[in-house]
């Protein structure tokens, strides 16, 4: 098997991103996800002739009928449901998907046969023209039921045209013998609650003329229905809900036909996916320039031009990526490379890693076609410095536990790839421990590749004939690497060398190398000596930059937090007091012109008091919330009194500390816990001893659970509510020392996503976003890696 440990570590995932980057549905997008590495030769070189088949398609045929879709698998499982009908949009979807299917079934049926693997699928897609016909006689491009949907809709929305000009002809008619007044020019026939009404001058109403509906808003007109159009009016109601009914009746019928053929549909979506997929894997084969490889069941490989593919896609060709050969068999089951550092050890054991892990996935690899590659049942991985904080690892530390998971359960069938082998540790045990190592894989049958510095370990070629040196060209004449990798001789590190060219002085570079040729001397006496202090010192060392750093990070926060929240603060009192006196100004507009209106209906003149009354009652409260605005901003700027020894809060995290020393005026050295920091005066609370403050700042509350949790649930949240929180929940995560989190929005219309993704792009805490993987949640997972 390969752990996802060795697929990340290799990039794997990096390729499977690139292939969904190209793929034109949800469907194929979702194919890709499931891709890994195979284990049988007949499905390896199966995937091989889909994909180098599509490629020929792509480069020497017509071009296939892919194009963008929606997903639609939900439709199709809705439209089964009873009691449940597609709107037109969601038929216009699927629609989308049968017409998709149509042409790809149709495709190039006298060429097609010339790419077997390719043919298969598209005779398995089915063709459902008299659906496609179906929906396109009842539903026009825009969404629109057409006319003639139906004989019953046609007559309806015929007798329903005819109503509505025979209804306004007859208000035409009236509205023509109505008296107007000089400069009169509301002649316009309206609608009001559904049905048509003209208008009429407020002081020529009286009930027989017919019904009010309405009025205008400063009440000089008046909406009404005459009597002799209440009939009509009644006529064109009835026709409006018999359309209705005749419309929901198409749309449950073609949501019948629709779930008749749900099952070969859905089956369609699948068969679309694997070509999508087949034609995003060929159309990044063409860019990389990538081809199939040979592939046999014996495990070894036989590189020939290789290169890595990411390092093409970045610099945009291979022209500028140097190519690598190697090969590893029975008879040479183990390379060691050797080179300088930077010299290209590492990307040279990434570009052999992911060579194989792409081939048994059966997707082409950069390198010449002559190249093949074996199935190698597990492939290993330790590449990079892994050490862990949380888990206590160092460098070395971490090395030991990936090779103890990797020789565990070594095999023939096994690849391991080591880089830097042995090291973090003594010179002298690190070497003896990795020829161990490399004699334990070898005598096991594994197959091992590995870099390393030491030069006892370039020995072991002369010894063990299994085992053969490599090394990565430098020229020291520019004393820059080449990047080119030369079998059967090992390689310096040229560390005087690399030195002298980034600056060290002279004299030193000069001593270094006549060490060299020196015999070892033994440290064990010095080393003795200084035991006892040098302990002391990397304790006292560790603990103070662990300090430093926690410190340092708080007094970020701690800054930060404050100039945000005093900016947010400042600029929403600003805001609610400039609503407030624009709804008061509004209000105040608003009541004169009723007041007006009031005394021209000849209203009561206590009515009118009572009116300005409550104006004055709102103007009281405006200006109440004005005075205590302006008493917060005040008080705001007066920090309160502290001493060395005050209990305080700090507001921004709402954690208590003990104020250690003032500074300054405006800052002061806190304790919270074990930690000390420097905090602004205006960022805190004195405490009494029987006193505990429950006011806390909105938005600002730390809340340690919720901040230990790396993902946040969105679904069902408007773009606003989900924004609020999305923003809280970044501090927290930041704050944290969290360097990746989960957002779980959901797919649904993609609106949410959307306006998140954005969001995200700009926050300054964000180093890199992507979809989730097909084992986090595909599309419906953001993944957020943050700074540190």
């Amino acid at each position: 098997m390969i752990d996802q440990h060795t697929l990340e570590t290799l990039e794997f995932p990096k390729i499977i991103t690139a292939i969904s980057g190209k793929c034109l549905t949800p469907y194929g997008t979702q194919v890709v996800r499931s891709i890994e590495p195979l284990f049988d030769r007949e499905a390896i070189e199966r995937r091989q002739d889909e994909i180098a088949q599509m490629k020929d398609i792509i480069n020497f045929g017509s071009a296939i009928p892919l194009c963008r879709l929606e997903d639609c698998t939900e439709l199709l499982e809705r439209s089964s449901l009873e009691g449940t009908y597609l709107d037109p949009d969601e038929i216009l979807r699927v629609l989308e998907l049968v017409e998709v299917s149509i042409d790809l079934h149709g495709y190039d049926r006298e060429e097609r046969e010339k790419f077997p693997a390719i043919d298969e699928y598209l005779r398995k897609i089915r063709a459902f023209p008299e659906l496609k016909k179906e929906i396109n006689r009842a539903i026009d491009e825009s969404g629109d039921i057409k006319d003639n949907a139906s004989s019953k809709l046609k007559r309806t929305r015929l007798d329903l045209a005819d109503s509505r000009r025979t209804i306004l002809n007859r208000l035409e008619s009236i509205l023509a013998r109505q008296h107007k007044q000089a400069g009169w020019q509301d002649d316009v026939i309206t609608q009001r609650n559904g049905r048509y009404v003209i208008p009429i001058i407020s002081g020529q109403y009286s009930h027989n003329l017919g019904i009010l509906h309405d009025r205008s808003q400063s009440g000089a007109t008046f909406y009404v229905e005459p009597n002799e159009t209440v009939e009509l009016n009644n006529r064109i109601n009835q026709l409006m809900q018999e359309e209705r009914v005749e419309m929901d009746r198409i749309l449950r019928a073609i949501t019948a036909e629709i779930a008749q053929r749900a099952d070969p549909l859905q089956e369609n979506c699948r068969l679309i996916g694997l070509l999508d997929f087949f034609h995003a894997a060929a159309g990044l084969a063409n860019q990389i320039k990538a081809d199939r490889p040979a592939i046999t069941t014996e495990p070894q490989l036989q590189l020939r031009e290789a290169r890595h593919p990411l390092l093409i896609l970045q610099h945009g060709g291979i022209d500028k990526v140097v190519p690598l050969t190697i090969s590893v068999d029975e008879s040479r089951q183990g390379v060691l490379i050797t080179g300088p550092n930077t010299g290209g050890k590492t990307i040279a054991l990434k570009t052999i890693g992911l060579s194989i892990l792409m081939a048994q996935a059966g997707l082409p690899i950069p390198a010449d076609p002559r190249s093949g590659t074996g199935i190698f049942a597990s492939v290993f991985a330790d590449i990079g410095d892994e050490q862990s904080i949380e888990l206590s690892l160092s460098t070395f530390s971490s090395h030991v536990g990936n090779i103890v998971k990797a020789t565990r359960n070594i095999s023939p069938g096994t690849l391991l790839l080591f880089d830097e082998i042995g090291a973090g540790t003594d010179p002298k045990e690190g070497a003896a421990l990795a020829e161990a190592i490399i004699l334990y894989t070898i005598k096991h049958g594994a197959k091992l590749i590995a870099t390393t510095h030491y030069s006892q370990l370039k020995t072991l070629a002369l010894e063990h004939p299994e085992i053969e040196n490599a090394s990565l060209e430098f020229d020291r004449q520019s004393l820059a690497p080449t990047y080119r990798l030369q079998m059967g001789i090992p390689g310096s590190s040229y560390a005087v060398e690399i030195a002298s060219r980034l600056g060290m002085n002279p004299q030193i570079c000069k001593q270094a190398s006549s060490l060299l040729g020196s015999s070892e001397r033994s440290l064990t006496d010095l080393i003795a000596s200084l035991e006892s202090e040098l302990a002391r010192v990397r304790e006292d060392k560790t603990n103070l930059t662990d300090r430093l750093a926690k410190a340092k990070e708080l007094e970020d926060f701690y800054r930060t937090q404050t100039d945000r929240l005093q900016k947010e603060t400042k600029e929403e009192k600003k805001k609610a007091l400039a609503e407030t006196e624009q709804l008061l100004e509004q209000t105040r507009r608003e009541a004169e012109k009723l007041v007006a209106d009031i005394r021209k209906t000849q209203a009561s003149e206590r009515s009118v008091k009572e009116f300005h009354h409550r104006l004055r009652s709102a103007e009281e409260r405006a200006a109440h919330l004005r005075a205590k605005l302006e008493s917060e901003a005040q008080s705001a700027k007066e920090p309160a009194r502290f001493e060395a020894g005050d209990a305080v809060r700090i507001l921004s995290l709402n954690q208590k500390g003990e104020i250690k020393e003032l500074l300054d005026r405006n800052k002061a050295r806190v304790r919270v816990g074990n930690v000390t920091t420097v905090v602004e005066l205006r960022n805190l609370e004195k405490l009494s001893d029987t006193h505990q403050p429950k006011r806390r700042s909105a938005g600002t509350t730390y809340d340690t659970e919720q901040a230990s949790s790396p993902e946040i649930h969105l679904r069902g949240m408007t773009v606003d509510e989900a924004l609020e929180a999305l923003e809280r929940f970044l501090d927290h995560a930041v704050v944290s020392g969290l360097s990746q989190v989960y957002v779980i929005h959901g797919k649904g219309t993609g609106t949410l996503r959307r306006s998140l993704t954005d969001y995200l792009k700009q926050h300054p805490d964000v180093i890199d976003i992507r979809l989730g993987n097909w084992n986090e949640g595909g599309a419906g997972v953001t993944v957020v890696k943050l700074k540190q």
